[in-house]
This record gives structure tokens, C-alpha cells and sequence, in this order.
């Protein structure tokens, strides 16, 4: 190939900006079907019209309060646990019992099974290792998903079209979700078309929507933290370490439930507006 389409130029500006030896991004173009020089050339070209790439990174520094307790929309947010490296914030109080029951009521009709995004496609599969159903709402879509998208991105401090819209997710007996990273990893050729769509995800917004009988935590085995499931807390986690790196600490998964069932809310937040 000798042509660049959109998605492809949005990879190679993201991982030069990243700091991904030019080497790199060119063995991977022609294992994708790009002919040597014009590879070459497309890395260099963009590496010297760079030089404000690396404001398309997060900065550096926690977008959530140093404080406690968060009062936000008449809710007051409490601080159960921080992590500073990755950091991992463990929040209660973020949904009212009858916020959570009225998200798994609308949600239930419409569950199917959920998909992942696979590494070189960047198609939606199905997969062994993601045993949940879950569906999606559209941001806004009703006056409750409103409400709640306004309410963590002012615990986030990012906006609201900046996040995907909320994804629910169903767990029974034994299903599970092996680690897994959220956000899209630049060295694979299937991101491009998800960068392409408001940049990397930045950080991840977990709300737990019952309280789970046994099994179904949060884990995140690189820093050997586990999250459990209580029906309106939340843990947030960010992608991005002190350098503005992406921090692969960040892997994590859900843990099977082994008795009763899990219902979750996950809110993604991109660089800039979702599209």
C-alpha cells in the first residue's frame, strides 16, 4: 500500500507522540501491507510536524479532588481507598440505591452477550474469556443516563462528550472477565479506527449496580489490589502514569462470581469528544 488513510495517520501520530522508535511503527506498517519507503517516509514526515503531540497526552496529576468526601448533585461521594501508582480510587455513595436499581430495570430487556475488541482487527468479537451480556446507552439517552454522565464528569473533571456512553454489564454464576487492558494499545494495528474516534481512553469509571452474594471483585493483579462489589460505590482508575505514559499496571479484570450475580455501569473517557 502507498496510501494513508485517516485511521493509519491517527496511529502513527499517536505512537510518535508516545515515544515509539520510528523503527517500530515502520515494521509494523509493512507487516500491515505498506510498501518500505512509503512507510519511511509517512513516520518521518509526521515526526517533524509533532511538535505539539504531546499535547494530546493527559497531563500529569489526579483529575480527582484530594478530598475525602465529594459533594456532588446532592450526592455526597465518600473515599474509601486511593492507590497512588497506578492510581485507583475506591469511591462510596456515587449511585443511590434506587439510581442502580433503575439502571439494571432498563437495562435487562435489551442484554446480549459482550463482545471485545480484537488486537488486530479492531472488530467487535465474542470471546471465552468475557463470559458477561451487557448492552449500551447512547449518552443522554434518557434523564437518568443524563444525570449520571453529568455527575462523573464532574467527579472526573472531563466532559461528558468526551466519554463513550455507559456500557451495562451482567454477570451470573461463574462468569467472569479475564485482565485485560481498557485502554487501546497503540502497538496493534486494530486501534487505529478506535483512536481515530476521540483519541486514547484516559480513565475508567467502574459502578457497581448490587451488592454481590460472593466472588465478582475488581482485580487488578499487577499491584495485587481487589475491589469488591457493593451495590452504589465505584473505583476509578487512570491509564496514564507520572511520566504520561500508559501504565500497563493498569491491567485488570473481574474475578468469576460464585454465588448470586453482578451488575455493573463502566464509563470511558477519551482525549477529546467521542465521536
Amino acid at each position: 500500500m502507498t496510501t494513508l488513510s485517516a485511521d493509519w495517520d491517527q496511529w502513527i501520530r499517536l505512537n510518535v507522540s508516545r515515544g515509539v522508535p520510528a523503527s517500530m511503527l515502520i515494521a509494523d506498517m509493512v507487516k500491515n501491507g505498506f510498501e518500505y519507503p512509503f512507510a519511511e517516509a509517512a513516520v518521518a514526515e509526521r515526526s517533524s510536524t509533532l511538535d505539539g503531540a504531546a499535547d494530546a497526552i493527559p497531563g500529569k496529576g489526579s483529575r480527582l479532588t484530594s478530598d475525602n468526601h465529594i459533594d456532588i448533585d446532592g450526592h455526597s461521594l465518600s473515599v474509601v481507598s486511593r492507590t497512588a501508582s497506578p492510581e485507583i480510587v475506591v469511591l462510596d455513595h456515587v449511585l443511590s440505591p434506587e439510581e442502580c436499581d433503575e439502571l439494571i430495570a432498563l437495562s435487562r430487556p435489551k442484554l446480549a452477550r459482550s463482545t471485545t475488541i480484537d488486537r488486530s482487527t479492531g472488530r467487535e468479537e465474542v470471546i471465552r474469556d468475557r463470559s458477561s451480556e451487557g448492552t449500551f446507552f447512547m449518552r443522554g439517552e434518557n434523564p437518568l443516563v443524563k444525570r449520571i454522565e453529568q455527575r462523573l464528569a464532574d467527579l472526573t473533571q472531563t466532559p461528558v462528550e468526551n466519554a463513550e456512553g455507559l456500557q451495562i454489564l451482567h454477570y451470573g454464576v461463574g462468569a467472569e472477565y479475564k485482565p485485560h487492558f481498557d485502554f487501546f494499545e497503540p502497538e496493534y494495528a486494530g486501534s487505529a479506527s478506535h483512536l481515530a474516534k476521540g483519541g486514547q481512553r484516559i480513565n475508567t469509571t467502574i459502578l457497581y449496580l448490587n451488592d454481590v452474594a460472593a466472588g465478582g471483585e475488581t482485580i487488578f493483579p499487577e499491584v495485587s489490589l481487589s475491589v469488591t462489589a457493593r451495590k452504589g460505590a465505584a473505583v476509578y482508575f487512570s491509564y496514564y502514569d507520572s511520566n504520561g505514559v500508559l501504565d500497563r499496571l493498569t491491567l485488570h479484570g473481574g474475578a468469576p462470581v460464585t454465588r448470586g450475580d453482578k451488575w455493573i455501569a463502566t464509563r470511558w473517557c477519551r482525549q477529546r469528544a467521542h465521536q
